[in-house]
């Protein structure tokens, strides 16, 4: 992954500092040091991409207990398209002050938050979403 960022860096150097070489051989080092440039981003949004899901992963695997959480409601499901794998969805939810958004790729917790009417639990882990539990509301007498 670094290979590219290092060679396009080099491409970019050698079409700057020598300028006895001919125009055409410019145009392609610094269309080469582009290309390799767009390598590395596309190597580095994979790379984010497998690290965010072997942290959901580990997030989804831990114990209730450990995680953060919050009480809150469901807003709404981002439509948009995410930059992000596309296991996920992203949802947002509301703690009485702020929005927080949450990213998931368990389809039942994805399910259960969104036909809540109640508030809700959610227990988070890096902005990864785990788990979604519904606060009954008692009946005052």
């Amino acid at each position: 992954m670094y290979f590219h960022l290092l060679a396009a860096l080099l491409f970019f150097t050698i079409s700057i500092s020598i300028p006895a070489i001919p125009e055409t051989y410019m145009v392609a080092l610094i269309l080469s040091g582009f290309i390799a440039i767009l390598i590395f981003l596309k190597e580095l949004f994979l790379h984010v991409n497998n690290k965010l899901l072997i942290q959901a992963k580990e997030a989804e695997n831990e114990n209730i207990l450990t995680l953060s959480s919050f009480k809150g409601k469901f807003l709404m499901i981002k439509e948009e398209e995410s930059p992000l794998s596309d296991e996920f969805t992203f949802m947002v939810f509301h703690d009485g002050s702020i929005e927080i958004p949450l990213f998931c790729r368990n389809a039942n917790v994805i399910q259960k938050a969104s036909h809540s009417s109640n508030e809700l639990i959610v227990y988070y882990k890096d902005y990864i979403l785990v788990n979604v539990e519904e606060i009954e509301k008692t009946p005052i007498p």
